[in-house]
């Protein structure tokens, strides 16, 4: 029965296609392959990509690479160190394709990297995965799509063109994790970063939203200056307008400069053109220059006048110079007199101690009740008199004086500064003597006044590599012997340095130093008895003094090219000063 209806269906079919028009057989035929299509990409949409589930509890990391090894069908090895726990779960299934970018975002977490071989997959610490990172991108254009996808290690060599690296690199530490490396190279304004390819294409987005031009950095107007005719004027911005044209009176310009060339007849000889001087004229009241030129002439000479018309950068030269002296005595005598003075060891410590009054008069020889000496004094006096006949001192003192100073000066670049800080000390130079006799006369002194303290010159001059060369004298004058009659000059001593260095930006170093030890011995004895054991010291006088001294010069230069800067070093000096004035009033109360 079911075969039988199949027939007639079948021939139905038939009939109807021979009774049909042509075109109704067309489209029949079309709708049979349209129909045919449909169930093609049906069967191709049922066919889908190989998939995996992850599903690790709590699973060693090497069961982990063994389970992931299968799935892409590479060798995996891995270093002693990949060593701990996974616990990965993902509710959906994971195409194929995606899991060697699965597995490194797995390994990224625990610390981990993978460095790809050839068919050879190694696992190692993210720290050696950027050691080894063999692939460099250079500038901040796009990733390799590949990289990316697989999240490889690569270095990238990216050149910062308007901020400090080093300051940029402070930056980026703080915003990245610790498995990447950023190391900034000032020298050739240049950032390497080393790391996941991810990390390193979001560094790079951020390096360009941040390496921006300040608000400081405007550009030049090109139609800066105003004409005339032939009279054009310059508003210098940065420079002097007296310098500016002192140094463009020495140039001259092409002969012919903005003119039109005369034919030169066949036979007549070519004469030579003489080079013109340029006509400048400097007004210091509104700081301008003034030339006096044809157009083309105008434009060449105001091109130089910008590029010499930039702002100079600034230095900030700080200076510590720290001075210590440290003086060590130890003296230790017995000066004595017996039987009338027929026998006795003098070494001049009675004298010295003006406990025998030694003025000529009525107490000559008598004892004055005062002792000069210091430490430790102990006198004998014979009795009944004022006769001195033994004195013993014994003295050990230590001093020590440190001084420091710390001056500040501030110059542009190319440009020379002095600082000096200190006191004018009268010397006396000459004396006379007039009025004529007796109570009459009178005495004249002359005296010069010669400078001490700290005295500082130095002229810097910045390189593009934030480094400077400073052309420097540094002096130190103080009075080391002083004295309360002015008719006696006192002795200056005086501590100089004049170098040429180069330093870093912010960069701390010390260019001088003195380190010197003095030492002086004394003795005074009786020969033979002053070196016997014990019994010597009754014959003798010792004094041992040790001077040392230390100086020592620091610098530290800052670049000042930006207010922001200059602003932040103000205030810390600002905030500086305000924590020495209250430690002042601290100890005054």
């Amino acid at each position: 029965m079911e075969v039988s209806m199949r027939v007639k269906v079948f021939v139905f079919l038939i009939a109807v296609s021979f009774l049909l028009p042509p075109s109704s057989q067309t489209m029949f035929a079309q709708g049979k392959e349209g129909a045919r299509v449909k169930r093609e990409l049906s069967k191709a949409r049922k066919k889908k990509e190989k998939t995996f589930r992850v599903d690790f509890r709590n699973k060693d990391i090497q069961d982990v690479l063994k389970a992931f090894s299968a799935i892409i069908g590479k060798n995996i090895i891995s270093d002693d160190k990949v060593r701990g726990n996974i616990t990965v779960i993902s509710p959906k299934r994971i195409p194929v394709s995606r899991a060697y970018q699965y597995l490194t975002s797995i390994l990224a977490v625990k610390g981990f990297g993978v460095v790809r071989e050839g068919n050879l997959l190694k696992v190692i610490t993210l720290k050696d995965a950027v050691a080894q990172a063999q692939d460099i991108h250079i500038g901040r254009g796009p990733i390799d799509p590949d990289w990316l996808k697989r999240n490889k290690v690569i270095t990238a060599i990216v050149e910062i063109e308007h901020t400090k690296p080093s300051r940029l690199a402070g930056i980026l530490k703080r915003v990245t994790n610790t498995k990447t490396e950023v190391v900034d190279y000032d020298e050739v304004n240049t950032l390497i970063l080393t790391g996941g390819a991810l990390e390193i294409n979001r560094l790079i987005r951020i390096i360009d939203k941040v390496d921006k031009p300040s608000l400081e950095e405007k550009p030049r107007d090109e139609d800066q200056g105003t004409s005339w005719g032939e009279f054009h004027l310059y508003e210098l911005e940065n420079q002097q307008a007296d310098k500016l044209e002192a140094t463009l009176k020495r140039l001259t310009l092409p002969p012919n400069l903005g003119k039109k060339k005369k034919k030169v007849k066949p036979n007549q000889p070519n004469q030579q053109q003489r080079r013109k001087n340029i006509e400048v004229v400097a007004h210091k009241e509104s700081n301008s220059i003034i030339f006096i030129g044809n157009e083309e002439e105008w434009k060449l000479v105001k091109g130089l006048i910008q590029k010499l018309d930039t702002p100079r950068d600034q230095v900030l030269l700080e200076v510590l110079i720290v001075e210590v002296t440290a003086d060590d005595v130890n003296s230790f005598g017995i000066d004595w007199v017996a039987g009338n003075g027929t026998a006795q060891f003098n070494s001049g410590l009675i004298a010295s101690s003006n406990v025998i009054d030694l003025t000529p008069g009525d107490n000559f020889g008598n004892t004055t009740g005062v002792n000069t000496l210091l430490g430790f004094s102990l006198g004998v006096l014979e009795k009944g008199t004022n006769n001195v006949l033994a004195l013993l001192n014994a003295n050990i003192s230590r001093q020590n004086f440190a001084v420091i100073s710390a001056p500040q000066i501030l110059t542009l670049d190319n440009q020379e500064a002095e600082i000096d800080v200190g006191s004018d000390v009268p010397v006396q130079t000459a004396q006379r003597i007039g009025g004529g006799t007796g109570t009459d006369q009178f005495t004249v002194n002359q005296f010069d006044y010669r400078p001490t303290g700290v005295k500082l010159k130095f002229t810097p001059q910045i390189s593009n590599k934030d480094t400077i060369t400073l052309n420097l004298l540094q002096e130190v004058k103080s009075i080391s012997g002083a004295t309360e009659d002015v008719t006696l000059n006192p002795t200056f001593q005086k501590r100089s340095i004049k170098t040429v260095i180069r330093v870093a930006d912010n960069q701390t170093i010390v260019i001088g130093g003195l380190v010197s030890t003095k030492k002086t011995k004394s003795v005074r004895k009786i020969p033979v008895l002053g070196d016997l054991p014990i019994l010597g010291y009754l014959f003798k006088r010792t004094s041992t003094v040790i001077q040392k001294t230390n100086l020592l010069v620091f610098i530290t230069p800052h670049i000042l090219t930006k207010k922001s800067v200059a602003d932040k070093i103000t205030q810390e000096i600002i905030e500086l000063q305000k924590e020495e004035n209250k430690r002042f009033e601290q100890r005054l109360k």
